[in-house]
């Protein structure tokens, strides 16, 4: 069955709102409370969210940089997130290894292609029943348009002093590489700008189960 499209403001302060709604689902399931994060580094991660639910958390991140930040955190507050180097589209761990796997905010740094590769990695790595979460910037997110066009939706942009990939999505095209899953929810959030912080963000969220 085709699910509704649902729009939902959130002020920036509550930007950890769909992980959180992530999590809640997670929580509903009778699977063994074992995830996966991947893109999981940074100085605030997600990861932190379900070590402290109980979790046992896996990570893996391509960037030694945001290793180094989220092991910070991690030491700073008594954690440990079992984050290793490595790349999503090539994931490191043995088919159905985990009950829940996510990328927040991360699987957007690549070609379209490339995305499909790294979540046909996720479903192998998930359990049959397993639950996903996954966001993307859509075209009306802040950000769009910028830059060299180099496929459609597709643009090299400058961050941190470099160009960058950067791929937005429309409504529902993401659909696609979900074909072995059933739908719990797909929302647009809208990131609303705050104290000058940030212009307007739309992600698009993905819930998901794969298929038995």
């Amino acid at each position: 069955m085709l699910l509704g499209f649902e729009i939902v403001m959130l002020n920036l302060h509550r930007r950890d709102t769909p992980v959180l709604d992530f999590l809640n689902e997670c929580n509903k399931s009778n699977l063994p409370k074992k995830i996966l994060d991947c893109g999981a580094g940074g100085g605030h991660p997600p990861l932190a969210i379900f070590y402290k639910e109980g979790y046992e958390t896996h990570g893996i991140e391509i960037l030694d940089s945001q290793i180094e930040r989220a092991e910070k955190y991690a030491q700073e507050n008594n954690m440990d997130f079992n984050i290793i180097k490595g790349d999503m589209r090539e994931l490191p761990y043995e088919d159905q290894s985990f009950s829940f796997v996510f990328s927040h905010h991360t699987i957007f740094h690549m070609s379209k292609e490339e995305v499909g590769k790294a979540i046909k990695e996720m479903e192998r790595v998930l359990v049959l029943g397993g639950l996903i979460f996954i966001n993307f910037p859509s075209y009306d997110c802040v950000g769009y348009g910028e830059g060299t066009e180099v496929e459609k939706g597709e643009f090299l942009q400058m961050e941190f002093g470099e160009e960058v990939l950067h791929s937005y999505y429309e409504d529902r095209e993401a659909d696609m590489y979900f074909e072995n899953f059933d739908f719990i929810s797909i929302r647009k959030w809208i990131l609303l700008k705050n104290e000058g912080w940030v212009d307007n963000m739309g992600m698009i969220e993905y819930i998901a189960r794969k298929k038995n």
